[in-house]
């Protein structure tokens, strides 16, 4: 095994050990030696690195740039491109996440990028400031831009336009994540520390001009989606997500989720379709069609074959949950359970309205009958999840599924996941991620969710 390898080798097991949120999706990717890109890059699937670039870094710095590339698949970036310029992406997409990772307590290769501006925004938010500052919209052309030379500013502030000329002044070649960031045979020496000043000036240029502009590896498109990454921006690598929410779960129940990645994770993991939408689809998908002899099924009395007919779809008893802390005010208490009325009056069920602050402050039960549900929360003090999870133990209860509206503002959740479907229905875009259960964001109406 050579030196380089040794030394990845050595990083992943470090970061499983000491940094297992990083460690356990690091070992979903194949590491693999590619001398025909200059630094490192990944698709979701392999880890590839140049073996001079590794064999310049020091450990700590291996290490960060394993926990980098790794952040790639985990924020869908090699998803999410949508035909934008390979280069200006990467750039985009360092600024989002490395900010985690230095807060974290990685150390990134030389060059990384990490301009404070760019702190909590979207690498989507990001790419369109670099576009604008850059003069265009951001998208490839084969045109000379407006895009300033190599050296006069720092490469994290603005990238040189694919089209701009290097200083030989030879045109520059775009960006592109398909088949490699440098030539092939580079030597790698702009990954590390030392070279001559002509070795560093070329490596900055080759560094811009390429598909990883700070260095710490490059992000491209996944083999399975169409060259660019798709044209629509909702494409998402479920594999990655769901090892996402697993690494996020163990994670936080060892106490190693680093601080930054909560907002981070918060919004890969929240659906961004319309909460509507979203609750309507969860509530369908556990109903159950109910089916009566009376009348019988029509299609098959010509062939004098007697069926049951779809009578109508039932759906098992549903829980409602409701915080009553004071921290879901009534408009969005009232939109909510008006919503959740109208899907409820399709079904056959029985509705357990649970109101909650730090304990049970009311149980009431509705049938189909008694829709549309007419609810007067009770509550005000302290906010507690367990009190619901107990009372439906307590009373034997397998519900279809489990709603609970509230902010998120509260780390009391059960020990164990239950065994029914649980629905986080959150209002504030506040708040931590649930240890289980899907979460959608409630919002108003005039907001668009």
């Amino acid at each position: 095994m050579d030196a380089a390898r040794k030394k990845v080798v050595r990083a992943r097991t470090s970061l499983l050990l000491d940094h297992p949120f990083f460690g356990s999706l690091c070992m979903r990717m194949e590491p693999r030696e590619d001398r025909s890109c200059r630094t490192a890059w990944t698709d979701g699937r392999v880890l590839a690195y140049n073996p001079a670039f590794v064999e310049g870094l020091s450990e700590a710095q291996v290490l960060g740039m394993l926990a980098h590339t790794v952040m790639h698949p985990a924020c869908q970036h090699h998803v999410r491109r949508n035909g934008r310029d390979a280069g200006l992406w990467n750039a985009a997409c360092d600024h989002a996440i490395n900010w985690v990772l230095l807060d974290a307590g990685f150390t990134l290769p030389p060059g990384h990028l990490d301009d404070s501006v760019y702190r909590g925004m979207s690498a989507d938010a990001i790419y369109a400031e670099l576009a604008a500052v850059r003069g265009s919209d951001g998208m490839p052309s084969e045109g000379t831009g407006d895009g300033r030379e190599t050296g006069e500013k720092e490469q994290h502030e603005v990238l040189p336009s694919p089209g701009d000329t290097d200083e030989q002044g030879e045109p520059g070649e775009p960006a592109d994540s398909g088949d490699g960031a440098g030539k092939a045979g580079d030597d790698g020496d702009g990954g590390g520390e030392g070279g001559d000043d002509d070795g560093d000036q070329e490596a900055q240029m080759q560094s811009e001009m390429s598909g990883d502009p700070g260095g710490s590896g490059e992000v491209r498109d996944s083999r399975d989606l169409d060259a660019g990454g798709g044209p629509s921006g909702d494409e998402t690598d479920q594999e990655w997500e769901i090892a996402l929410a697993n690494a996020v779960r163990q994670a936080r129940e060892s106490g190693e989720l680093p601080g930054g990645l909560e907002r981070l994770v918060r919004e890969l993991l929240t659906p961004r379709l319309d909460w509507r939408e979203l609750l309507s689809r969860y509530i369908s998908e556990r109903a159950r069609d109910d089916y009566s002899w009376t009348p019988p099924n029509r299609r098959f009395l010509h062939m004098n074959v007697i069926l049951p007919s779809l009578s109508h779809r039932r759906l098992p008893e549903v829980v409602l949950a409701l915080d009553t802390s004071g921290s879901v005010d009534d408009r969005e208490l009232e939109q909510f359970v008006a919503e959740l009325s109208g899907l409820l009056e399709t079904y056959d069920t029985t509705v357990h309205v649970l109101c909650c602050d730090a304990g049970l402050t009311s149980v009431r039960i509705f049938s189909r009958a008694d829709l549309p549900l007419e609810i007067e929360p009770v509550g005000g003090g302290g906010t507690d999840y367990r009190p619901v999870f107990d009372w439906v133990e307590a009373e034997g209860m397998v519900p279809a599924c489990l709603v609970y509206l509230t902010d998120m503002e509260c780390p009391r959740f059960p020990e164990r996941e239950p065994e029914y479907p649980v629905l986080w229905a959150r209002v504030g875009g506040g708040g931590t991620v649930p240890p289980f259960g899907d979460m959608v964001e409630v919002a108003d109406r005039e907001d668009g969710a």
